[in-house]
């Protein structure tokens, strides 16, 4: 395999395995079959394994080609999504890419290389502010040498620091985590430390070389750059974006119209019990009036399900946000000052009670304190999360205790699935999984 797909030697990898192709082919109808409930075509694996082919030998419009036809077919098979992303990134068609690791990782949330990948092409197309939320929430997945390398890229190198130098100082480290820290350390402009960690590993005669190309790499003219320099793939203008047939579609959008001349009475504030009563219930056809009649100002059911049902079909977060539109009241105005906002509640009005062993996870933590902390500002920046009952559970991970937070009350997997779906859609960062050992968060007391 050419250095094209490797990363540049004077850096160490993220460990993308092979790169795009090699030992990063991803297992055709075995996890990702069996995790999304898909099943796939001999013949359509067959298609997906010469998309494989096209990638080893750097072909990459054939790679897209046949990437794309298998999961046309194939709809709902992650590894052939993850596929899809490759094929596009070797491209140099990264928001494409985008959108394809995405839709592979919503069907199986455990694909650490997958993750890698995405925060890569994000952090190309200058994408920040998404990717470090993104990671710190799938960090208990990533290795710390790609998980710290992906932090500095991003634009936070003192975090990454703080977990690439405990890995260094482990029994065994190797080269890769070192050189990762020596480059953190140069983003931070703190050259000696850069120079002294990196020539624990580079030859004496090449110190000085490797620090005047990280000089370069720390300024990059444009925010591909230092992705392009890692991986020898720089973006192609003009990315078309990947095909509208091949998106993923697992959640039924709800529509419903309102007839533009009837004049809509005020909705009157109801309980969320009764809203869902309202959207559930069928609507019967209007009878024909040979002239206008004048509408009662009262709210009609049938007018108020409509409205309803309007709402429904541009707010993502159904739920949470219908209860916030039916329960408003506006705060009272001070004297020269503006108003001011009511505090969000740690609970939505109605919880729900789902009995599924389906949680949505949310991220990984040092301390019960901080789950709590975590779950203030997810409630507070995601509406949809206060109808589910905030959970935490330790976890030994290899880098030691952390504690999980996720929220619960799902009817099955698949209302987790298309919650964590609609969250990653508002700029979130979840994935879904099953109960291990989860308690109810303790909250501190208003």
């Amino acid at each position: 395999m050419s250095k094209s797909l490797r990363f540049a030697p004077a850096f160490t990898a993220i460990a993308m395995a092979s790169a795009l192709a090699g030992c990063a082919a991803p297992q055709f109808g075995t996890r990702s079959a069996s995790n999304s409930g898909a099943t796939t075509d001999p013949a359509n694996a067959g298609v997906a394994t010469r998309a494989l082919a096209a990638l080893n030998a750097q072909d990459y419009p054939t790679a897209v080609k046949f990437a794309e036809q298998a999961v046309a077919s194939s709809p709902n098979v992650a590894g052939f999504r993850s596929l899809l992303g490759n094929a596009y990134f070797g491209s140099g068609r990264f928001a494409s890419a985008e959108a394809a690791y995405r839709d592979s990782l919503t069907l199986d949330s455990y694909q650490p290389q997958v993750i890698v990948k995405l925060a890569l092409v994000e952090i190309a197309q200058g994408k920040n502010a998404e990717v470090v939320p993104f990671l710190a929430s799938s960090r208990g997945m990533l290795d710390p040498a790609d998980y710290g390398l992906a932090m500095a890229l991003a634009g936070h190198p003192q975090d990454a620091i703080d977990v690439l130098e405990p890995a260094a100082r482990q029994v065994g480290a190797d080269a890769r985590v070192r050189q990762n820290l020596a480059l953190s350390y140069a983003l931070t402009g703190d050259w000696d430390s850069a120079r002294t960690i990196a020539a624990q590993d580079v030859p004496a005669n090449l110190v000085d070389a490797r620090i005047q190309q990280w000089m370069l790499f720390a300024k990059p003219a444009a925010a591909s750059d230092q992705v392009a320099a890692l991986t020898g793939f720089r973006p192609v203008s003009g990315d078309p974006g990947q095909p509208n047939r091949l998106a993923l579609r697992t959640v039924e959008t709800r529509t419903a119209a309102v007839a533009p001349t009837v004049e809509q009475a005020p909705v009157e504030q109801a309980a969320p019990q009764q809203v869902a009563e309202l959207i559930a219930q069928p609507q019967p056809a209007p009878a024909p009036a040979p002239e206008p009649v004048a509408q009662p100002r009262a709210a009609d059911p049938g007018v108020a399900a409509k409205v309803i049902a309007a709402v429904a079909e541009t707010v993502a977060e159904m739920p949470a946000a219908l209860a916030e539109f039916v329960n408003y009241k506006p705060q009272p105005k001070k004297a020269k000052a503006p108003a001011v906002r009511a505090p969000v509640r740690h609970a939505s009005l109605t919880r729900a009670t789902g009995n599924s062993t389906s949680v949505v996870q949310l991220g990984a933590y040092g301390s019960p304190e901080r789950v709590a902390a975590a779950w203030n500002a997810a409630a507070r920046s995601h509406a949809m999360l206060r109808d589910f009952s905030p959970t935490s559970a330790r976890f030994n991970s290899p880098k030691g205790l952390v504690y999980r937070l996720a929220v619960k009350g799902f009817s099955d997997a698949s209302q987790a699935k298309d919650l964590c779906l609609s969250l990653r859609r508002a700029g979130g960062s979840c994935f879904v999984r099953t109960v291990a050992g989860d308690v109810p968060v303790r909250l501190a007391s208003r």
